[in-house]
C-alpha cells in the first residue's frame, strides 16, 4: 500500500497553471533531509504550495526507503519550516505520510500500542489536532489512508472480517466500504481527485501468475474495471488528475513479465507510455493537471531512474534535467503538483534522501 514500487506494495503485506514547457524544462533540486537519528527518507506526495510529506528512517543504504521498520516516522517538509516529525499514533513505533492537500491536512498510516506491531491504522493529521485514528471496517484489523482531496475526503483501504481487503473512503472521519472488483481478494483506493473520483487496484490472485486490474470508482457509476494493455494480466491505477486522466502500470501479452507506465484518458482508453532508453520496465506514480507524468523505470544497465513523461517529449530521465555534478542519482519520482514541482527520492551522499525538484 505504500507507494512506490506500487503504492500498494508496503501495506499489501499487512493486509496547469504556471507549468513551463517540459520540452526545455530543467529543475533545481532541494534536499528534504532526514529526521534526527535517521539516515534515509522519501517524499511521497506534495501539494500546490510545495509542501512534501513522506517518511524517514534508519535503513539499509541504497535499498528502497520506508518499508515499515521500527523507527520510521512520517514527516511534513516545507521550505520555510524544514522537516517536521509527525510522530506516531498513541504508543506506536512506525508511521508514514502518503498524502497532503492544499489545506495542509495529511493522511497516512501508523501502528498503535496494544495492537500487533505489523498492524497499521489509517490516520488524518492536522496542525491543530495531530493524528486521528480513522479506524477500520467492521472486523478489520488494519487500514491505510493514501490520499486526501481538497474537501477532506480520504481514499484508502481496510481489512474486513474474512481477511480480505476492500477499498474505502472516509468523509468527516466516517468510513465507507467501496468494495472491490468481482472476485478480488485485495483492493486499495490509491488516489482521489476533487470530483471524488477514486482509482486503485484490485488483486485477484497472488499467483503465479499475479493477476490484478486497475479500477475507477465514482458515486454515480460505482467501481469500473479499467482493464490492461492488450494481452495483459495485471494493471494498477496509481493517480488521477482533475480531468479524470489516470496513470499507473500494466503488463501486456508482448511483455508479460514487465510493467510499462500507462495512461487512461478521459474516455478510459489505455496508452502505453513506454520506457526509458535501453529500459525494459516503467511505472507511473503521479500526474498533474497538465498531464505531466512522473515515475520510475530502468535504464540499459538495469539501474532504476526517475522519469518525467509529457505528450510533447515522451519519457525522459529526470537525471538529465537537473544540474550536472549535483551529487544526486534520482531513483523514483512519486508525485508532481500543478506547478510542475516533483518529489521522490534518490541517492545522495551514499543514502536515499527525499527531494523536491522545482522548474527553473
Amino acid at each position: 500500500m505504500i507507494a512506490r514500487t506500487s503504492r500498494i506494495a508496503f501495506c499489501a503485506w499487512l493486509f496547469l497553471a504556471g507549468t513551463l514547457s517540459a520540452v526545455a524544462q530543467t529543475y533545481t533540486i532541494t534536499e528534504i533531509g532526514v529526521l534526527k537519528g535517521n539516515n534515509e527518507s522519501s517524499g511521497f506526495w506534495l501539494n500546490s504550495a510545495g509542501e512534501v510529506v513522506g517518511c524517514s528512517y534508519t535503513g539499509i543504504p541504497n535499498d528502497y526507503p520506508c518499508t515499515g521498520t521500527a523507527g520510521q516516522h512520517a514527516f511534513l517538509w516545507s521550505k520555510s519550516a524544514g522537516l517536521k516529525d509527525l510522530g506516531t499514533m498513541s504508543g506506536g513505533t512506525i508511521s508514514g505520510a502518503t498524502g497532503i492537500n492544499d489545506s495542509g491536512e495529511i493522511v497516512g498510516y501508523s501502528n498503535v500500542k496494544g495492537s500487533s506491531a505489523s498492524d497499521f491504522f489509517a490516520f488524518l493529521w492536522t496542525s491543530s489536532g495531530g493524528m486521528t485514528n480513522l479506524g477500520t471496517l467492521s472486523g478489520g484489523h488494519s487500514s491505510c489512508a493514501f490520499e486526501i482531496n481538497s474537501a477532506g475526503v480520504i481514499a484508502g483501504d481496510s481489512f474486513i472480517s474474512n481477511g480480505n481487503v476492500n477499498a474505502v473512503s472516509w468523509t468527516n472521519n466516517k468510513i465507507k466500504n467501496l468494495g472491490g472488483l468481482a472476485k478480488s481478494i485485495f483492493t486499495a483506493a490509491l488516489d482521489i481527485n476533487d470530483n471524488n473520483q477514486i482509482v486503485g487496484e484490485s488483486i485477484f490472485s497472488y499467483g503465479p501468475p499475479f493477476q490484478s486490474h486497475a479500477f475507477e470508482w465514482s458515486a454515480a457509476l460505482g467501481m469500473k474495471d479499467l482493464g490492461t494493455l492488450s494481452g495483459g494480466t495485471t494493471s494498477i491505477a496509481n493517480a488521477i488528475n482533475a480531468s479524470g486522466v489516470m496513470v499507473g502500470q500494466s503488463n501486456a501479452g508482448s511483455f508479460p513479465n514487465d510493467w510499462h507506465a500507462v495512461m487512461w484518458n478521459a474516455a478510459r482508453k489505455i496508452q502505453d507510455l513506454g520506457t526509458l532508453a535501453g529500459g525494459t520496465y516503467s511505472v507511473a506514480f503521479g500526474i498533474n493537471d497538465s498531464d505531466e507524468v512522473v515515475g520510475y523505470g530502468n535504464i540499459s544497465n538495469n539501474d532504476p531512474h526517475a522519469f518525467l513523461w509529457t505528450q510533447a517529449a515522451g519519457m525522459r530521465d529526470l537525471n538529465s534535467l537537473i544540474p550536472a555534478n549535483s551529487g544526486w542519482v534520482l531513483i523514483n519520482a512519486n508525485a508532481i503538483n500543478r506547478l510542475g514541482q516533483i518529489t521522490g527520492y534518490g541517492i545522495f551522499k551514499g543514502y536515499n534522501h527525499g527531494f523536491l525538484l522545482s522548474p527553473k
